[in-house]
């Protein structure tokens, strides 16, 4: 046990104050939240009351499946209870159970490329467990989907951080490739987005975000346009104070329709694309000029997010820009 400052919260919300409190560096991470009479007590750095907590035993998961494995892999992900290791991992005479124990899942899979196909879909092969459906949490959102259909990038994680910060209380929204709803969930939970137009074509990333809606409280707020967006943004004219164009490598194809999308007023569109590092300023030049001559308005480049390398010398980038 461990004298620590406690912050004191009902158990319907520790779970998302705990967040909270990790993500403002107020968390005391070496001790373990408790019970308190109806309560949930929180150690913290900070607080007007002192607790005595138990102590987090710390574990190295690594030493955990060195003593399960001769040639154990040193790099995995989780999404929820699932344990993914990268492709091509040999996993013949596993005791796949104690793995996903030694880490915390119950579930394992093997990572693979994303099919190519306009619909994005996983071919990730799940090896222990009964189904894919995980419930991913990150940055006070929950995500639900089948992590054997349905895509999801890890590394995609701060840009998701990002559009959950920008303040869109009271906007309209298109999403123009919405997926599980990655960016949609964002803008509904935290930044007070009024409605959300999320367009798909993937059944299964559909019937993920119906869930993630429920799951999160927002299913009013968002309507989805399921099938190819070049029909169905063509319906969704003059309504938007923002769009999103989260696709990669290119999102092109829906540069147009996002203008046509915005408001009479004008709005910000967010252009997703994969771009050599050496021509990134060059494209923020060309790209905003073309929203500008297209449209017919004034176009500013607000900010260029760096999210993450695609692959060598490609980067994946984001363009706000702001048509007005």
């Amino acid at each position: 046990m461990a004298l620590s400052r406690a912050y004191l919260c009902t158990r319907e919300i520790a779970s998302d104050e705990f967040e909270r409190l990790k993500e403002q560096g107020l968390l005391n991470p070496n001790l373990k939240p408790m019970p308190y009479g109806e309560m949930i007590a929180i150690p913290v750095i900070e607080g007007e009351i002192e607790l005595d907590f138990d102590i987090v035993e710390k574990t190295n998961p690594h030493d955990k499946l060195e003593k399960l494995l001769e040639n154990p892999p040193q790099r995995w992900d989780k999404l929820g209870d699932l344990v993914i290791f990268q492709e091509g991992t040999d996993t013949s005479g596993w005791p796949l159970e104690e793995v996903a124990g030694a880490l915390g899942a119950n579930r394992i899979a093997i990572q693979a490329e994303i099919d190519p196909g306009m619909k994005r879909q996983s071919q990730m092969k799940l090896i222990h467990g009964e189904n894919g459906w995980v419930i991913h949490k990150e940055n006070f959102v929950e995500y639900e989907f089948d992590a054997t259909a349905v895509m999801f990038s890890s590394g995609n994680v701060t840009e998701r951080g990002r559009m959950g910060t920008i303040d869109c209380e009271g906007e309209v929204i298109v999403d123009a490739f919405c997926g599980i709803g990655y960016y949609t969930l964002q803008f509904l939970v935290r930044g007070g987005a009024s409605h959300v137009h999320a367009c798909e074509i993937n059944p299964d990333s559909i019937s993920a975000l119906e869930k993630g809606l429920i799951r999160n409280n927002v299913a009013e707020k968002c309507t989805i346009h399921p099938g190819d967006n070049r029909v169905t943004m063509r319906g969704l004219k003059g309504i938007a104070d923002r769009v999103i164009l989260g696709l990669i490598p290119s999102s092109m194809n829906a540069w147009g329709l996002a203008i046509g999308c915005l408001k009479p007023s004008g709005g910000t569109i967010h252009v997703h694309m994969n771009v050599h590092e050496d021509e990134i300023e060059e494209w923020v030049g060309k790209t905003t000029e073309w929203f500008a001559t297209v449209s017919g308005k004034n176009a500013t480049a607000l900010h260029l997010e760096d999210v993450k390398q695609y692959c060598p010398h490609i980067r994946h980038v984001v363009l706000d820009l702001r048509i007005d």
